[in-house]
């Protein structure tokens, strides 16, 4: 280890008495260079002389903590981590906050806080530096409990934090931040106010606060609280940010969480279009946070389903966050801390590998199933494995151990869940009584009030109308006409109808007509269902005699009657689903049929139309130099004068003779042996029927050419 001189600065230059050129002077400039580039921020050339000085002094404790630390400013905590590991003893134990922090930064939780404990065993150089050390090393060790998922033990760390460094601990920002995130994963929402009371900050103090209070708000169920909080948390950040600098595309980067958590919101508040438009929003970013976009994939996944659109792509990011052991995938290890979230992930990606028919990776993932989502969940999965393997024996043994499992450890959500889901597998297989009798049974365990909920009764009186006991079915919806003579909260508007209907149809019109005037003068019921309970009130008077009644609730379905002038039953009937639209939508753009020319009237989309076709954009034509286009009398220049002459499109090429073929003798003859060679005679053919030529042989010029031939000529001579 290098001396230096005590009245110098840190990396202050060339000892007193050293050479100019010898060794010392070099270590002393490095160090110079050092200090220089260490207070311009400037890690990379900090960097590069620490391994200089490396060189020449292995060892070095200064130049060894410059390194580490350029190293974890730089982003490279693996690499920090190993030159740590790589080192002496001592040196990892004088950095041991440095290799810390470093591990919780390349995600070795537990490594990070097996180190964290060794700090504060030494002694310090003095009392401040050990009480800095001490109070850094508890932020960080707060952080990584909750990491880990150890909550209850982040939260008593914060509050001992801002309880013993309480100036230290209120300076610090991210304290409260950090505070209010463990109080929600620790299930301590209802604490946050008084936690804010006590360190003296409210959630306007910065925007990371607000939105952890709006988590805080969301666990809770106060949906339309947390979508204020939220509003505010995005307000204060485009202010907070846009005085930073940022720019506008970085300004959405950063509050995508934001955007996540109000599309949250806004799904369980029951606008799910505006839900789903802010998810894609968000995945249309392309951020590198992958938390928050895998957090988005999966509330998307879950709007969309299976078929939906895009919903195929989705259930195969969603397979991709968790693995068959319910390990997280490291780039969204933060999603880990709290258990809920985990337990959704691992749940999903079963889910999804279901829809994906990849049912052999479902039963290897079981186990895993079990121990983080518990037996139901696990169970549920065999029941649907089982379904599709066609081994429906195998599905009610598996929810018969579940249901067995629940009421052994007195779970009754889990018997509740059970239940119905055997229930849902006697009415998909016909049988509908034997459905009814595991209804009963969900709603005897009386989680959650099934048994007096409306959906559950309604669901009853549809079962005992498809096994044919219509009496029973009557019953059951007169149990429920009678709680909506004294109110109607709850009991959904279209149930009320059709136990109203059914009490009319059987003669009852006084109680039907009660039940019809409570919906009238319901809140939050659509305009058909208000048009709806309005005829009914109608009939129900009609029927019981109060003819007056009727008729004056009848002066208010003229607005019925013009909407219903609208409709064209014809088309109505034609008409397609909306589901079955949009696939074949889907289906029309996968296999090109937008591209011929018949309209689809069904679907209402011009499936067969051509796709409009790129406009090409025209090439400017090149002008010889000093040529006037305005001039008439000057033509344009030939376009392919730069094309050899072969290649342009007038070229014709050089004409050739004619090669006729056929017999020897038949080309190239005149009119006249034309007519002689077909007619044998001098003046060629026949006039009026009558020959030209002698009746008893050939003409005489023609038949003295014949008797000449060959005179005069010799014979080639042979070889003998």
């Amino acid at each position: 280890h290098r001396t230096r001189a005590s009245s110098g600065p840190m990396f202050s230059g060339a000892k007193p008495g050293a050479d100019a050129d010898g060794p010392d002077a070099q270590i002393s400039d490095l160090f110079g260079r050092l200090a220089s580039a260490c207070e311009d921020q400037s890690h990379k050339r900090a960097l590069k002389v620490c391994e200089d000085l490396l060189k020449l002094t292995p060892g070095d404790f200064d130049a060894s903590h410059a390194k580490v630390v350029a190293l974890i400013e730089l982003g490279r905590y693996a690499d920090a981590v190993a030159f740590l590991e790589e080192g002496d003893a001592q040196l990892r134990v004088k950095l041991s906050f440095e290799l810390a922090y470093a591990l919780y930064r390349s995600n070795r939780l537990t490594d990070a806080l097996a180190k964290l404990d060794e700090i504060g065993n030494g002694d310090g150089d003095d009392d401040d530096d050990d009480e800095s050390k001490k109070y850094a090393a508890s932020q960080l060790k707060a952080q990584l409990l909750y990491r880990v998922g150890r909550s209850g033990e982040s939260v008593s760390l914060y509050n001992d934090l801002f309880t013993r460094f309480p100036t230290k601990t209120k300076e610090c920002s991210s304290s409260a931040v950090n505070l209010i995130a463990a109080l929600v994963a620790a299930g301590c929402s209802d604490k946050i106010l008084q936690a804010l009371k006590k360190i003296g900050t409210t959630p306007k103090a910065s925007f990371e606060l607000a939105f952890n209070v709006a988590c805080g708000l969301l666990v809770s169920g106060e949906f339309h609280d947390a979508t204020q909080y939220l509003q505010l948390a995005k307000t204060l950040g485009e202010s907070t940010l846009h005085d930073e600098g940022l720019s506008g595309d970085e300004i959405k980067h950063e509050l995508a969480p934001i955007d996540a958590q109000l599309a949250f919101c806004e799904a369980e508040l029951g606008r799910t279009e505006l839900a789903t438009d802010l998810y894609k929003k968000v995945l249309s970013l392309n951020g590198s946070d992958a938390a928050t976009n895998a957090v988005c994939v999966t509330n998307l996944a879950v709007l969309v389903g299976p078929r939906g659109e895009g919903g195929t792509e989705l259930m195969k990011k969603v397979e991709k966050l968790t693995d068959g052991e319910g390990n997280v995938s490291q780039n969204v290890s933060t999603l880990s801390s709290i258990a809920a979230t985990k337990k959704t992930l691992v749940h999903n990606r079963a889910v999804a590998l279901v829809h994906g028919n990849r049912l052999e990776m479902v039963k290897a993932s079981l186990e895993s199933v079990t121990q983080i989502c518990g037996g139901y969940v696990a169970a549920a999965l065999e029941v649907a494995v089982a379904s599709r393997e066609r081994r429906p024996k195998d599905a009610f043994v598996s929810l018969e151990n579940a249901l067995k499992d629940a009421v052994a450890a007195g779970d009754k959500l889990s018997q509740r869940d059970a239940l119905l889901t055997i229930a849902q597998l006697h009415a998909t297989s016909g049988e509908f009584g034997q459905a009814v009798e595991s209804l009963k049974k969900a709603g005897d365990t009386d989680a959650d009030g099934l048994k007096t909920s409306p959906a559950f009764v309604a669901t009853i009186a549809a079962l005992f109308d498809l096994a044919g006991d219509s009496a029973s079915a009557d019953s059951a919806l007169d149990e429920m006409l009678a709680r909506v003579g004294t109110h109607t909260t709850g009991v959904p508007c279209s149930a009320t109808l059709r136990a109203a209907d059914r009490s009319l149809r059987r003669g009852r019109p006084i109680e039907a007509l009660v039940a019809y005037e409570k919906l009238v003068t319901t809140s939050g019921i659509t305009e058909e269902e208000a048009q709806t309970a309005i005829a009914g009130v109608v009939k129900a008077a009609a029927a019981g005699g109060d003819l007056q009644k009727a008729e004056t609730f009848s002066k208010n379905l003229v607005a019925m009657k013009a909407w219903h002038d609208k409709l064209d039953p014809d088309l109505l009937e034609e008409s397609l689903p909306a589901s079955v639209v949009q696939r074949s939508k889907e289906l029309l753009i996968k296999e090109g049929s937008r591209f011929s020319k018949r309209k689809n009237d069904a679907t209402g989309v011009d499936g067969n139309s051509k796709a409009e076709s790129r406009k090409r954009k025209k090439k400017k034509v090149l002008l010889p130099k000093g040529f006037d286009p305005e001039k008439t009398n000057n033509p344009l220049p030939d376009p392919e004068r730069w094309l050899p002459k072969r290649e342009r499109s007038y070229f014709k090429g050089k004409k050739k003779k004619l090669a006729v073929r056929g017999a020897q003798g038949a080309a190239h003859m005149t009119g006249d042996l034309k007519l002689k060679e077909f007619s044998g005679g001098a003046g060629g053919g026949d006039v009026d029927g009558i020959s030209k030529t002698k009746p008893g042989g050939l003409d005489p010029s023609i038949a003295e050419k014949l008797l000449g031939k060959g005179k005069g000529k010799k014979k080639k001579g042979g070889k003998r």
